[in-house]
């Protein structure tokens, strides 16, 4: 690893043990075996280096189920193998086994209100993704399994914004809450790429 990609990653792990509030630059940089001014020029100030962190945590929280995602969608063999690969899908972005990248991503999200490097990163790494779904659904479109008039990139950034927000449902603990969340919003998502159900 380079220098700024070991800074990098000792930052993202003070972020996760003890807050941004943890994040040292001396430290840091004497613990990745560099000087402070090596941190700096990589990251300009401790600022730099906390969006740097926040930023490429959100961008590894939304990773993984992006990929599952476009690998559903392109092994996709007709209109009803699309509908439940995309379900299958959902039910595991929806699953306990991503609340924790929920979190994250929800963590960074309010770190990003008051700045606007951050806020940009966010907003680049989600149109990023969505242009990575859209850019999946091209053989779909062509099959006609959705209709050409759906904007697959903006279902794509809606999606990601709501599931952000299941969050604030794990907050109850209710499994029931949690359940009658995953039906709406999956029926949502399906409706909004296949229209009604009965189609």
């Amino acid at each position: 690893m380079s220098p700024r990609e070991r800074i990098l990653e000792r930052a993202i792990e003070v972020i996760e043990q003890g807050g941004e509030v943890a994040i040292r630059t001396n430290t840091i940089a004497e613990e990745c075996g560099v000087t402070a001014p090596i941190l700096y020029r990589a990251f300009t100030n401790r600022e730099g280096l906390v969006v740097a962190a926040q930023a490429e945590r959100y961008r590894r929280s939304t990773a993984v189920a992006v990929e599952f995602l476009v690998s559903y969608i392109e092994n996709s063999s007709s209109r009803e193998e699309l509908r439940e690969n995309i379900s299958r899908s959902l039910d595991f972005i929806f699953s306990a086994e991503r609340s924790e990248a929920r979190r994250l991503r929800a963590e960074v999200i309010g770190s990003a209100v008051s700045r606007p490097k951050l806020r940009a990163a966010v907003a680049a790494t989600d149109l990023g993704y969505a242009d990575q779904v859209s850019s999946a659904y091209t053989k779909a479109i062509e099959a006609r399994w959705i209709d050409s008039s759906v904007d697959v990139r903006g279902v794509a950034l809606w999606a990601q914004g709501v599931i952000n927000a299941r969050v604030n449902i794990e907050f109850n603990d209710d499994p029931n809450v949690a359940e009658a969340w995953n039906t709406l919003t999956k029926t949502a998502i399906l409706g909004a790429l296949f229209g009604s159900v009965a189609r």
